[in-house]
């Protein structure tokens, strides 16, 4: 164990802390927003139980990866390769997905998630040479 593996560890949970946290607020907000709008009628309402399902499942989907990095952290700490490719992934996965959204829609505001991914996946990277562990 070594000071590498410890940052590596905290970066996870700090991470993964806010992925949970992103994925709650994401739905505690946007849930009651798109039901709001279809009742309006800006919404057709055949379209809404789709909209609302790809809500939940995309604020599920980003409090998932966020408690993986949470559950995987303690094997940071020990310099496990398979935590360090698990990190690689989920942190590549928000960097292309942000800025993927960008270029689709350019609002600075998803690139967050660029951001969250590259603060995993730089140090992941620059340090791959010290998770040999299997």
């Amino acid at each position: 164990m070594n000071q590498k593996h410890r940052i590596a560890q905290y970066i996870a949970l700090v991470v993964g802390g806010l992925l949970c946290a992103v994925g709650v607020l994401h739905d505690i907000v946007n849930i009651p927003s798109l039901t709001r709008a279809i009742a309006r009628g800006e919404i057709a309402e055949r379209m809404g139980p789709q909209l609302v399902s790809n809500v939940a499942f995309g604020g599920l989907a980003l409090s998932l990866l966020g408690v993986l990095l949470v559950v995987i952290a303690p094997d940071f700490r020990k310099g496990k390769h398979t935590a360090w490719r698990i990190g690689m992934v989920i942190g590549l996965f928000f960097v292309l997905s942000g800025v993927a959204a960008y270029l689709w829609l350019p609002r600075e505001s998803v690139l967050i998630f660029s951001a969250l991914g590259g603060a995993l996946c730089g140090p992941l990277l620059v340090w791959r040479k010290e998770f040999l562990v299997e």
